[in-house]
This record gives structure tokens, C-alpha cells and sequence, in this order.
């Protein structure tokens, strides 16, 4: 070992010794000795070791205070390390002396606090023991005489417990690692007789790997992701004068929540944004906190407080919490679970508001289904900015297929390839982009469009037949819009494959209606909107005597948006056989508990048939109107403006269909 190394850790060491003396000597005890008692506690338990080291410094800077007779002090522990094992240590420093040591439960239950301060607050010299990021109890806030943060795993006491151990030197960059670890990972660290290098190199090979990737860097969030591209600029524009002392922390937006189907880009968007604002990325999950440890309540706890205070150490950071809508809804929660689930929705709004703030530390959380999120996690002052990130449009998709594919970008056939793959993700794309490369790479050339082309299932191509059907099926749902003035009725359009492509939607036709922005709306309105939706299905049905499958099978559906809007019309609005209302009584986005609600569910039946069955009898009395609307629509592939006006039926009396203009 180098002299002067040595030389400098058994000052260090003796140094320790006289604090310990001098904390003994206030209360008449006998004197701890590092060379023997020390040395015991660093073969006994590595924990415990540097738990005792961290305490001899806090109570080293507060020595007066701690001193009094009559003391509290609070002592915030970092998470990660075990408040017993502090208890421990402690313990071990004032033995002799009648001192109070209180470890604080970590998170209030479901009635509020379960602990009466008052029982504690008599002793005359009293020690809390809190875990950083977890809720204390107000009045012993107000009682603290002594409040500082634990400082575990200073170099010198890693150093220190080392060499006590047998376990040899460490390098300043080593004993930084080794300080980033959860106490439990001491002991597999500091072994007796094996050198700690050795595991601080391991921990090196197995250490986290970067969340930001120099592709995510290079992501421009100004193309392809709209709303929330613009939001990333204010929020990089904010975050630089806060830096500068320009703009106060109050005025930064704490919290952002992306929502939309799988694939969008949300995660990606999240670390490019770190990148961008030049914040450090906190990464995790809500099933990540579930799966610490046993899963028990307290394990959950103790890693979301550590996602929390790790943020706050690393400030500014961005918090991202993936699958965000799995924290749930308070007023939804099943019996069974429904205390588990509580305390941990209010043991993430304890560390979001923070009683000391989270200053630096925007979250940011992504899920598919907001609406199974509790209210008050997405409320102003906390998750308050709510952005969509939908399925990418044809322009979207060419900037996302230009940026996997960069020596394609001026490529224009790649815009062409990206409108016609309508409904794919941004994930989607990034898969056909890697597999196109893949061909390229093994055939040892750069990547073509040809390459990109190959990749790509082909379209089926329909033939007269299937495009007189879509016809049918799209001119039902225009004549019902029209007839029922649910929306002006913009262009209808159908898809062969060969010479039309579907840009907008997955679908073999659509009809674009523009909706009128209204105040409120009737239950007729309501029910004319879901008689427009079955309208397709049911001009199939009138004219083929039978119906396709082009109006279900998919949450996007006419069936799927139809039976949305009828449960809606029954749970929410009142519009069903009763005006009721009751918030909470049903979870609508739990689609097997609808199923197995039978009054629901024949009420939303009827709904829907009653509606598919004044389509149908609609369109049958505008059954000429019906083909010639087709026949026109077949032949053209797409009707709009002009188009439409002639082909509308003649205005009638009310309950009338009138007929065709001529």
C-alpha cells in the first residue's frame, strides 16, 4: 500500500475515533475505539459500518444541537439503505444514553397517519428516522431541532471499510461507482479477503446502459411529432432561463403525460427530449417499482421514492414513467387490492407535489389508456400537460422512413411508399427501415428503394365487385349523414389498390364528414350519429342481403365507435331507460366488466339495433338514391363538392326520404 495513502487513511481513521470520543465524552460514556470496536462493526456487516461512519459525520456537523438534553433530530436516510441498519449504528454511538430512536413509516394508509407523534415527542432527546422522498409526519417537522440528509458511502469510509476488510485499494472512480449502489450490494462488494476492484470492475460490465442513444440524440423533435414537438421547444426555451436565474421553477411545466396506441414514438420522444433540453434521463416504470424485491407495499414504495430522490440528486432531469396508466384509478380499484393500490397512488402524489419540492425535475409519463389514470395524478400543478401522440400521418411517416433511412431522404418514392402504409407506427417503420437495411447489408451495397419496396406486404387488389360493395357500404353512411345532418359531408372515397390508396386510414373506403362544434348535444343527435355509423353495415345488408366484415374487427371500427357512444349514452349522459348518473358506479374501460353487467348490456342492444334498423329502413327508402350514389362513387373512386350536391336526395317532410335530385 502507498505511505502516504496510508498515512492518510489512519489520520482519516483516527479521526473518527475522536468524534466518536468527543460524542461519547458529552454524555460520560466510554470511548469508541475504531482499531477495535470499529473494526468489529466493519467484519460484522459492511452496512452497518458505513451506516456508523455517515452518523459520526452528521452528528459531527450539528454536535451542539445534538448535544442538548433536549433534542429531535430528524434524520433524512437515502434510498437504498435499510433504516434499520441506521437504527443500528446509532444505537451503537449513544449507548449508555437515554435516547429515543423512532424509525418513520414511509407512506400514510388509507385513513391518513397511523402514528401519534405525541407518543415520541415526550422523550427528552429523540432520533426519526425517515427515508428521503417519503411523507413526514407535520408535527414532527415543526418539532425537528436537527433536520440533515444522511451522507452514505463518502469515499473515505469506503476506503476505510476496505481496508478493515482485507479488501484492498480502490480508485476515486471505483469508490464513486460502488457509492451509486443500494446498500444490499455492500456485502457482495466489500467480501472479506477479496479485493473490491475486482467487483467495481464487474459492476462496470453490468452497469445500466445509456438510455440515450446517439440516434435519439440526433432525433428532430421539430418533424413528426407535432403538439408535442412544439411543446418540446417551450419547454428547452424555459429550461434555459431557468438555468440563467431568468425564470423561476414555478413558471417550468412540472409534468407532461403522452398518450396513444402502441408504437408512437413516446419513449423515443422522452429521451430524444432529454437530450434536446440537455437534461439528465431518469428512466422507469411502474411494473419496474412493482417487480423490487418481493413486491411487497414497502419494496414499491422504496423504489419509487428512489426514482424520485435520484431525479432530485441529478437535477435537471427528466423522470419518465413508462406504462403510466397501470398506477390506475382510486374510485376503481376492486376490494380485494383497493388498500395496496391506494397507498401507492398516494405515495406517487406525495412525491410528485413533494413538500420540498421537486425544483429541476420535470416527469414525463406515456401510457396507451389515460382514461384509466386517477384524476389527481393528471391535474394542473402535476401531470398537467396532456398530449395525443396518434398513428403518423403520410407526411409523418416519410420523416420517419427519411430518418431510418437517411441516404433515401430526397428519395421521392419513399413519400410514396410512406402514403400508402396507413395505420403503421412509428415502430412500425423503424422494423421495415431495419429489414431493408438488413438485405443491403448482406448483400454488402447500400441500402435502395427497392430494398424498402421488397419489405412491404402488397396491397390486395379489388377488383369491380369488392368496389361496388365498398360503394354500397360508404354511400350508406353519407346518405345518413346527410339525411340526418350529423355533418357536412366532405368526400367519400373508396380504394381499388391498383390507382387509389388508402393515406389516411387502414380502411377500403371512407367518408369524411366535418363535425359542427356544439356547446352540447342531444340524445337525437347522439342516436343519429350512432345510426350514421351502422349506416354502411346496413347498406350492405338492404342491398346484398347480407353484410361484410369492413364495419368491425377493429377498435377503429363503425361497430367499436357505435357501441362506445351507446354505453356512454346509458353511464354517462343519462340518455338510456333511466336518468341516472352515478361517477365511478361502472369502469368503462374495462371491456369484460361491461360484458358481465346484463342490464347494461341489454340496454346498450337495444340502442344499437333500434338504430342499424332505422338506417336500414332509411336507405330503403332511398334505395335508388342508394345505387346511384354508388355506381357514381365506383366509378369515380372519390366524390366531393360538387359531386355530392348532385347526388343528394330531395328535402322531404320530416319522417320522409324524399328522393334523388335530378
Amino acid at each position: 500500500m502507498d505511505t502516504a495513502f496510508k498515512d492518510n487513511l489512519d489520520q482519516y481513521i483516527s479521526k473518527l475515533q475522536r468524534i466518536a470520543i468527543r460524542l461519547n465524552g458529552v454524555r460520560g460514556a466510554h470511548p469508541l475505539r475504531i482499531g477495535r470496536e470499529g473494526a468489529a462493526i466493519a467484519m460484522r456487516s459492511t452496512r452497518l459500518f458505513l451506516s456508523y461512519c455517515a452518523l459520526v459525520n452528521l452528528f459531527r456537523r450539528n454536535i451542539e444541537l445534538v448535544s442538548e438534553p433536549f433534542c429531535v433530530a430528524l434524520v433524512i436516510v437515502p434510498v437504498g439503505w435499510q433504516l434499520t441498519d441506521v437504527k443500528e449504528a446509532a444505537k451503537i454511538i449513544f449507548k449508555d444514553e437515554k435516547v429515543r430512536f423512532y424509525i418513520h413509516p414511509e407512506a400514510k394508509s388509507r385513513r391518513g397517519w397511523d402514528i401519534d407523534p405525541a407518543e415520541e415527542l415526550i422523550f427528552g432527546k429523540l432520533i426519526i428516522f425517515a427515508t428521503e422522498g417519503s411523507p413526514v409526519h407535520e408535527d414532527f417537522e415543526l418539532a425537528a431541532t436537527v433536520r440533515d440528509r444522511l451522507r452514505t458511502c463518502d469515499i473515505r469510509h469506503l476506503r476505510a471499510l476496505a481496508k478493515l476488510r482485507g479488501c484492498g485499494d480502490i480508485t476515486d472512480n471505483q469508490a464513486a461507482l460502488i457509492a451509486e449502489q443500494p446498500s444490499e450490494r455492500m456485502e457482495a462488494i466489500f467480501r472479506i479477503g477479496q479485493p473490491a476492484r475486482r467487483a467495481a470492475l464487474r459492476l462496470t460490465e453490468l452497469g445500466p446502459k445509456r438510455p440515450v442513444t446517439e440516434e435519439v440524440k440526433h432525433l428532430d423533435l421539430s418533424k413528426g411529432f407535432g403538439e408535442a414537438g412544439d411543446w418540446a421547444q417551450e419547454l428547452k426555451k424555459d429550461l434555459r432561463e431557468w438555468r440563467d436565474g431568468k425564470l423561476p421553477w414555478s413558471e417550468v411545466d412540472k409534468g407532461c403525460l403522452l398518450y396513444g396506441p402502441p408504437g408512437t414514438g413516446k419513449t423515443r420522444f422522452a429521451a430524444a427530449l432529454a437530450a434536446e433540453c440537455d437534461m439528465h434521463l431518469e428512466a422507469t416504470s411502474i411494473s419496474r417499482w412493482q417487480s423490487s424485491k418481493d413486491g411487497h407495499l414497502g419494496d414499491l414504495l422504496k423504489a419509487m421514492y428512489r426514482s424520485f430522490a435520484n431525479a432530485k440528486e441529478k437535477a435537471p432531469c427528466l423522470l419518465f414513467l413508462d406504462e403510466f396508466d397501470s398506477i390506475g384509478d382510486r374510485s376503481k380499484f376492486v376490494s380485494s387490492y383497493a388498500d395496496y393500490s391506494i397507498q401507492v397512488v398516494n405515495g406517487l402524489l406525495e412525491c410528485i407535489d413533494g413538500i420540498e419540492g421537486r425544483e429541476g425535475v420535470v416527469v414525463v409519463g406515456a401510457c396507451n389508456h389515460p382514461e384509466r389514470i386517477d384524476p389527481a395524478l393528471v391535474r394542473s400543478g402535476r401531470l398537467e400537460k396532456h398530449i395525443r401522440f396518434p398513428l403518423p400521418d403520410a407526411n409523418a411517416r416519410a420523416q420517419i422512413l427519411a430518418f431510418h433511412l437517411p441516404s433515401l431522404a430526397d428519395e421521392p418514392l419513399l413519400k410514396e411508399i410512406a402514403a400508402k402504409l396507413p395505420g403503421t407506427s412509428g415502430a412500425d417503420l423503424e422494423r421495415l427501415s431495419r429489414d431493408a437495411r438488413r438485405v443491403a447489408r448482406l448483400e454488402r451495397r447500400s441500402v435502395t428503394i427497392d430494398d424498402v419496396r421488397g419489405k412491404i406486404a402488397p396491397l390486395p387488389v379489388l377488383n369491380d365487385d369488392y368496389q361496388l360493395q365498398i360503394a354500397i357500404h360508404e354511400s350508406g353512411h353519407a346518405l345518413i349523414a346527410h339525411t340526418l345532418k350529423v355533418g357536412r359531408v366532405e368526400r367519400v372515397e373508396i380504394f381499388d389498390n391498383v390507382e387509389n390508396f388508402a393515406t389516411d386510414v387502414d380502411a377500403h373506403g371512407i367518408t369524411v364528414t366535418d363535425q359542427p362544434k356544439v356547446p352540447f348535444k342531444t340524445k337525437s343527435q347522439v342516436m343519429n350519429r350512432i345510426a350514421m355509423l351502422l349506416a354502411g353495415a346496413a347498406a350492405e345488408d338492404l342491398f346484398y342481403g347480407d353484410r361484410s366484415t369492413t364495419a368491425s374487427g377493429t377498435n377503429n371500427s363503425d361497430f367499436a365507435k357505435a357501441t362506445e357512444i351507446a354505453v356512454e349514452m346509458v353511464t354517462r349522459w343519462g340518455f338510456g331507460k333511466s336518468p341516472y348518473y352515478l361517477p365511478g358506479s361502472l369502469n368503462t374501460s374495462n371491456p369484460g366488466e361491461l360484458w358481465r353487467d346484463h342490464r347494461l348490456r341489454t340496454e346498450v342492444s337495444e340502442i344499437l339495433q333500434t338504430e342499424y334498423a332505422r338506417a336500414r329502413d332509411m336507405l330503403s327508402g332511398l334505395k335508388q338514391t342508394l345505387i346511384a350514389f354508388a355506381t357514381e362513387l365506383a366509378r369515380h373512386k372519390r366524390l366531393q363538392g360538387d359531386q355530392l350536391e348532385g347526388l343528394w336526395p330531395e328535402p322531404s317532410a320530416p319522417g320522409g326520404y324524399g328522393g334523388r335530385k335530378c
